[in-house]
């Protein structure tokens, strides 16, 4: 897995496609001390990991991206799409 999906839809009624990639899953293992391994154990998967990776993407690819907190509670839903090998 070195590319997750995303699609993001904004309260505003924004929508954005959010790839994460490699560097955003290296940045997912050190910041939960977690190995990506954890997204194909659906009992061991949070919201938070999903909602964060699509938040660590949009930050990498947009200039001006809220904190986590304030960027999930601006948007509506975020849905995985297909992974790249």
């Amino acid at each position: 897995m070195m590319t997750i999906n995303m699609h993001v839809k904004n309260g505003d009624g924004s929508e954005a496609e959010v790839t994460a990639k490699a560097s955003d899953l290296i940045a997912f293992e050190r910041h939960f001390d977690k190995p990506m391994t954890i997204f194909t154990n659906p009992s061991e998967t949070r919201i938070e990991y999903i909602l964060w990776l699509a938040w660590h993407g949009t930050k990498r690819q947009a200039a001006e991206t809220p904190d986590f907190d304030a960027w999930v509670d601006s948007i509506e839903y975020v849905s995985v799409g297909e992974s790249g090998e």
